[in-house]
């Protein structure tokens, strides 16, 4: 004879499912307005991005819109820290795609995919974020908190993506100068031209020269190192 489910269980799973199934919506949800939150302050400018204007291109109810965001500065902080993830994950996805079968870090291969990275959306909105917050002390105050986070994440996401460059002495500051400039000829516009043409290829040199005492560490055996020193 079989058992029956005990009434009371099977209410349980349900409440269960249909939480996770509301999860899943909400996150979304979510997702969908902070995808779109991007791409106003992209399409748009931050000055002219509205609430509405994000639910309008998210396609989700002004309800939907005020229960996961309450205010406008709700919006722009989450905006900015889903940015700040977007960037990370496509510098971390790019590059680990170059380095994948190298036995070294291929440095030139690596500098020129970061530099595309700063020709996308993503990095003309971070740059406008940071323009406009010289005149907004709640942006301002936001990409404060997040920068240094963001700071550090990317640290970390170069230390897994190039284990044997990260094993040199040189390694922060060859970082440091590797994303000044980078990022300070994108931020003035020298996306294409005799300045990058020029500048680009110097970087190259200067870094290998940087990290000329671990161009004999394989990746492999700097990986191999990093886990030992954790365990």
């Amino acid at each position: 004879m079989a058992l029956s489910r005990p009434e009371s269980q099977g209410k349980d799973n349900q409440v269960a499912s249909e939480k996770t199934w509301q999860q899943t919506k909400s996150e979304n949800t979510r997702a969908a307005i902070l995808d779109a939150t991007i791409n106003c302050f992209y399409e748009l400018g931050y000055g002219n991005t509205t609430t509405e204007k994000v639910a309008k291109q998210a396609g989700v109810s002004r309800g939907a819109m005020l229960h996961h965001f309450p205010s406008r500065i709700d919006l722009v902080r989450a905006a900015v820290v889903h940015l700040n993830q977007r960037r990370l994950q496509l510098y971390t996805a790019q590059e680990l795609e170059i380095q994948e079968d190298a036995e070294h870090t291929q440095i030139s291969e690596g500098i020129e995919s970061f530099w595309g990275q700063l020709k996308t959306p993503l990095y003309t909105v971070f740059h406008e974020l940071q323009v406009a917050a010289r005149t907004d002390d709640d942006l301002k105050e936001v990409l404060e908190q997040t920068s240094r986070e963001f700071d550090r994440a990317w640290l970390q996401a170069t230390e897994n993506v190039f284990p044997d460059l990260a094993l040199s002495e040189e390694f922060i500051m060859a970082n440091r100068v590797t994303k000044y400039l980078l990022e300070g000829m994108a931020a003035n516009g020298h996306i294409e031209g005799d300045i990058p043409g020029k500048l680009v290829p110097w970087l190259i040199d200067r870094l290998e020269e940087m990290f000329e005492d671990v161009k004999e560490v394989d990746r492999q055996s700097a990986i191999a190192r990093f886990q030992q020193e954790k365990d």
